[in-house]
């Protein structure tokens, strides 16, 4: 019976307390509320930005590979301009920098790939464009540069995946720029 006693009155100690601090827990509880429902609402967003994105980049691969080369550009462009730090935007760099090149618009896919080693978010995915800008100054007939971005990339990148790719295709250039200094 005592026992009884004293869990109520612990009870009522408890919801006494409660009735004191109703305005502060009432206010904690809210604004914990407001907090979980202000990052749900960014992930949310975020989420969106990225999966437009991601359809946008789609429907340009579509079109490009079934002939609109055109309009299929002007999305890409469209997705870089309005969409510029989602992953889609950065393949869309690639893509655009790829038809640039296949165009022979050297200098201004080389523009392309270098913004996008500067400035591509998170850093890890910069790496991803250097394979390209070497063969963008291998087509150039740049091999100096070529010889260059791949010992930067070694340098920056030694243990990404694509180093030994990078590593061997810098020994081929400097086999054939040795072999063509001693042509001439």
């Amino acid at each position: 019976m005592e026992t009884v006693k004293m869990e109520k009155s612990k009870t009522a100690e408890f919801i006494n307390s409660i009735k004191e601090n109703k305005t502060k827990i009432f206010t904690t509880i809210g604004f914990i509320l407001a907090a979980i429902l202000f990052v749900l609402f960014v992930y949310v967003r975020i989420q969106s930005i990225n999966n437009d994105a991601s359809d946008k980049l789609d429907t340009a691969s579509q079109l490009i590979a079934t002939g609109n080369m055109e309009q299929g550009m002007l999305i890409i462009d469209n997705l870089m301009k309005n969409y510029s730090n989602t992953p889609s935007a950065y393949r869309a760099m690639i893509m655009k920098a790829s038809n640039l090149m296949y165009e022979k618009k050297y200098d201004q896919a080389e523009a392309i790939l270098k913004n996008f080693i500067a400035n591509a978010k998170p850093e890890i995915v910069r790496p991803n464009a250097y394979p390209l800008l070497i063969t963008l100054y291998e087509d150039s007939n740049n091999k100096a540069k070529a010889v260059s971005a791949s010992k930067e990339f070694l340098e920056k990148y030694g243990n990404n995946y694509l180093a030994v790719s990078v590593g061997k295709n810098l020994e081929r250039l400097e086999r054939t720029e040795t072999t063509e200094t001693k042509e001439k």
